[in-house]
């Protein structure tokens, strides 16, 4: 850079700095780069719709901006280099397509003109500075014309201008003066178009015709503003044709863009340039600067005037600028005298409005608006300033080395012989002066001769002691009251005049609940509406009548405060409470019952507020914080910033995004994935913007936090409707929310036709399953039947008249032949197995003990009566258990009754009868009833005449066996000895065990 270039940028830079620095401190710069998602740095221009989304023409597209999120356009994904949007419709020329038309982002769009790079015209692929008139003609520009297309894409016309384009970027700019005329600002002139000619001709005012102009602007219906490529600004006038021209800015620096703007309540104008971005006010000719680059090539500033916000398109992102805190208005020390740690500890505000203030050292500090800041030191430089007390115009100081005296400005220490710091001083019935000294008894001297008055506080040397004193005030009453530290009691005690001592309020009557305290420790007193008072403490604030009865307690825990440590305290003009924390500023609202919580997002430096608190005359409050002081706004602080503004800005399917905003959303199958995506579209702080959904069926909100999206992950088929709201960190909530609905079609197997079809199908299989059981109930009824008859046929069988007779002849013997013992016996055992019989046939299985019972009376009946010509045994073996053991009753006696009669009756010698009971496996019991009589082959022989009765026992109790299990088996075995003799019979019984 040569030395001329030096000065003049040196010069730039003084001429400018005065307005940068005034107009720097109310705006807020935040750039948003490539990393952040924005498509490509390279931003060319910008556009905004009606309901507030920010289009972007950038060199990788074009994409819409809500204040989360960069959606790209997937048929605009080139280098766009124009862009406008009229009443909603987006036209744009993209490098790929030509001339394009999108009457929403969310189309697809209409080329109105291909690019055509195949000829020798490098104008047909050129489409700048789209402008569209009242009758929807498109025009641009190229580099050597300016042309115009029809609304159906048809060319209307094209006007060359400029034989020598020198092939960069031509600002154009187009205005419709009025209907059918169109004045076109080019770096070769103005021209202007007649609809009734349809010709595009020189300017005839030679005034304008020559100039080389870079931007215009109409700004009200009879004038337009102009700037041209070497510096100048000026303003024509349209009724009088006169040109009125601006002082030049630094530098000649060149106007390349105007706009309309709303800055601080008045209509003026915004003018950019390279990199600086000026304001003009109708009432001051001098532009004002507002903002300057850091270092980025501005191509283009917009503004929404009604979300306040200033966008500035550059070479290196987009930049957004933006009034952060209206309401918190931060006033900082100057720089020389800021340090760590100098947090202002106490404020007071004069009658003439100037605001005193003071750190922990000996600098008064006096902030006005029209000087800001001035300081006033104590002559004493040990001194350590603790605390301020207001008295007319008159101001108490009281530090660490007595009172001082603050008058019109000029300090005077106090003569009054304490040691050790003083918390603070009042003045009350301005005729004595209380002195709260630190860790000492209260003292008292009389005002303004500083005569120590003796006697007026007389409580006992451990009141002072065992307790640390924060804060003594004078209440609107008249009353005194002193707070602080009681370990043994709560901390809040008033005066009483008659005992000269003060007195704890929670010996009061109606203090009696002390759970209405906020602890034993507070620190500050302030004075509320209705002749109450507010007390703050640890643990939360209490609000008492004069009378010292507590009214309202608010708890730290309960109200969810982020820090239990309230010092700062006082009501506003509508009853609400301001109190300060280390955690923040909170407000209690006393209609909602609910507190809010004010911190750095807001504007705030930091959170840390236990110092100085004041509420100002016009009922807004002032902070100390570190090496300043913060203004808050408290009407303005609560009031949202939002716009009333929610819209649904896209969605994504099963992860994959979806070009559209239509709230009514239908799913297909296997889509159970849905992400919303939506916005306030303020563009304010994220962080102070909170989202909260619900379904039309619940009552209840679900709160998102600053995420201003909503996944349903794994939706269920059916119809969803949900409501979305948009609210601020002061829980101020917009009326207008957002509405989506979401329809998931069931598969088949869950529609109506799916049900209809399957309710046929289970009447059909009712019926079925109906007539299956009918079939077999009726088939149980045949084998119940069945058994019945069954038992009945055994039960007859082993009563049949045959054994009955014999029987009956066995006793009549036994009586003729005079052996009543034998006969007595024999009927005794005879009446047991009668009794045995009839017994067991009630049930369906007894135990085998009792069935061995049964079979052994029968053995001894028939054994007596056949002369004992045959032996019984039965045995089993050692894992059988008769007392356990269920089996069928009335099963043995007839396959003995079979040997007997048919094996052991004929033969020669000495019968034998063996019972044999073992199990064949783990379920199943053998009975063996073998016998070694003549077998089967030569009982045979004889003569059915022979025998007195035919035995139907055996088949008998086979059907009832196979009637009761298809498992049970009877296997009859002949046995032979080695020479092939019959040597008996063996019948073989299987049952399932039963136990």
């Amino acid at each position: 850079m040569g030395i001329k270039a030096s000065v003049n940028y040196i010069l730039l830079w003084l001429c400018i700095l005065p307005f940068y620095g005034k107009t720097q401190s109310h705006l807020k710069d935040e750039i948003i780069r490539f990393d952040e998602g924005l498509p490509s740095d390279y931003v060319r221009q910008l556009s905004l719709s009606k309901n507030g989304y920010l289009y972007l023409a950038t060199r990788r597209g074009l994409s819409q901006y809500d204040g989360y999120r960069f959606l790209e356009h997937p048929a605009a994904l080139t280098n766009i280099t124009s862009l406008l949007v009229k009443n909603d419709v987006i036209y744009y020329h993209d490098v790929y397509n030509g001339l394009c038309l999108l009457k929403n982002f969310y189309d697809k769009p209409k080329v109105i003109v291909s690019n055509k790079y195949h000829d020798t015209d490098p104008n047909n692929d050129h489409f700048e500075n789209i402008f569209v008139d009242s009758g929807n003609r498109i025009w641009c520009s190229d580099f050597n014309n300016i042309k115009y297309y029809n609304a159906n894409g048809s060319r209307g016309k094209v006007f060359f201008t400029d034989k020598n384009a020198d092939k960069i970027k031509r600002n154009i700019v187009f205005l419709e003066i009025q209907k059918g005329e169109i004045w076109v600002f080019t770096n070769r002139g103005l021209y202007v178009w007649q609809k009734s000619t349809d010709k595009l001709s020189i300017h005839p005012d030679a005034k304008l015709r020559s100039l080389n102009y870079i931007s215009a602007l109409r700004i009200n219906k009879e004038e337009v503003l102009f700037g041209a490529t070497t510096g100048l600004l000026a303003k024509y006038n349209l009724i009088t044709q006169e040109i009125k021209q601006f002082p030049s800015l630094p530098g000649n620096d060149r106007i390349i863009g105007l706009g309309k703007i709303v800055f601080d309540g008045l209509n003026q104008t915004l003018l950019y340039s390279d990199q600086f971005v000026y304001l003009l006010s109708d009432t001051d000719l001098t532009p004002k600067l507002l903002y300057k680059t850091q270092g980025q090539i501005i191509n283009e500033v917009i503004v929404n005037n009604e979300t306040k916000v200033i966008w500035i398109a550059t070479n290196k992102g987009l930049v957004k600028l933006f009034n952060r805190y209206a309401s918190i208005n931060n006033e900082m020390l100057p720089a020389d005298f800021q340090k760590p740690g100098n947090m202002l500890v106490d404020i007071a505000e004069m009658p003439n409005g100037d605001i005193y203030t003071c750190g922990r050292d000996n600098l008064i500090w006096i902030y006005s608006r029209a000087s800001v800041w001035r300081k006033l030191p104590l002559p004493d430089e040990n001194a350590k300033c603790e605390s301020l007390q207001l008295n007319g115009n008159q101001l108490f100081v009281s530090t660490n080395v007595g009172v001082f005296l603050v008058d019109n400005e000029k300090i005077k220490k106090l003569p009054i012989p304490l040691n050790g710091a003083i918390r603070k001083c009042i003045l009350y019935k301005n005729k004595q002066l209380w002195i709260l000294p630190a860790g000492q008894p209260v003292q008292v001297y009389k005002w303004p001769s500083l005569e120590k008055e003796e006697g007026l506080v007389m409580n006992d040397k451990q009141f002072w002691s065992d307790n640390l004193w924060n804060d003594i005030y004078v209440h609107n009453d008249g009353k005194i009251w002193l707070i602080g530290w009681m370990p043994k009691d709560f901390g809040i005690t008033i005066y009483n005049e008659s005992q000269k001592a003060f007195t704890e309020v929670s010996k009061f009557k109606a203090n009696a609940n002390h759970s209405m305290f906020s602890g034993d420790y507070y620190n500050r007193i302030a004075p509320a509406t209705n002749n109450n008072v507010l007390v703050s403490g640890y643990g939360g604030w209490n609000l008492l009548n004069a009378n010292g009865e507590i009214k309202k307690l608010l708890n730290t825990k309960t109200y969810d405060v982020a820090n239990d440590r309230v010092e700062g305290i006082t009501e506003d003009h509508n009853g609400n409470i301001w109190f300060a924390t280390e955690e923040g500023l909170n407000v209690y609202n006393k209609n909602t019952d609910k507190v809010i919580r004010i911190s750095q997002i807001d504007g705030l430096p930091g959170d840390d507020l236990i110092y100085g608190f004041r509420k100002l005359k016009n009922g807004n409050l002032v902070v100390g914080v570190e090496n300043g002081l913060s203004f808050i706004d408290v009407s303005k602080i609560v009031r949202s910033q939002l716009v009333n503004k929610l819209e649904l800005c896209g969605i994504k399917i099963n992860g994959k995004t979806i070009n559209t905003n239509n709230p009514n959303i239908e799913l297909k199958k296997g889509e159970t994935e849905l992400e919303l995506l939506f916005s306030s579209l303020t563009y304010i702080d994220k962080r102070k913007i909170i989202y909260r959904y619900k379904f039309k069926d619940e009552t209840k909100w679900n709160y998102l936090g600053n995420k201003a999206e909503l996944s349903l992950r794994h939706l269920a088929p059916g119809d969803y409707s949900l409501l979305i709201e948009a609210g601020d960190n002061m829980e101020n909530w917009q009326s207008k929310g957002l509405l989506v609905k979401v329809y998931l079609p069931a598969p088949f197997y869950k529609t109506q036709w799916f049900l209809f079809l399957m309710f046929g199908l289970i009447i059909l299989g009712i019926v079925y399953v109906y007539r299956y059981l009918f079939h077999q109930h009726k088939i149980e009824e045949q084998y119940r039947r069945k058994l019945k008859d069954a038992e009945m046929q055994a039960l007859r069988s082993q009563m049949n008249p045959h054994f009955m007779f014999n029987t009956l002849n066995s006793i009549n013997s036994f009586v003729i032949e005079h052996k009543t013992e034998e006969a007595s016996e024999y009927i005794t055992t005879f009446s047991k197995l009668m009794r045995n019989i009839l017994d067991n046939s009630k049930h369906t299985a007894i135990s085998l003990d009792k069935e061995l019972d049964t079979l052994k009376l029968y053995l001894n009946l028939e054994a007596v009566r056949l002369e004992h010509c045959f032996e019984y045994i039965i045995k089993f073996s050692k894992d059988i258990h008769p007392e356990s053991l269920k089996v069928p009753p009335l099963i043995l006696q007839p396959f003995a009754e079979n040997a007997i009669w048919h094996g052991l009756r004929n033969k020669e010698g000495m019968g034998l009868l063996e019972v044999l009971i073992e199990k064949s496996d783990e379920n199943i019991l053998h009975i063996t009833i073998k016998d070694n009589g003549i077998g089967r082959v030569a009982a045979g022989s004889f003569m059915p005449s022979q025998f007195k009765h035919k035995s139907y026992g055996v088949d008998i109790t086979s059907s009832r066996l196979k009637l009761l299990s298809s498992d049970s088996q009877i296997v009859i075995e002949d046995l032979y000895n080695k020479h092939n003799q019959a040597i008996g019979t063996a019948v073989h019984i299987y049952l399932n065990m039963i136990y």
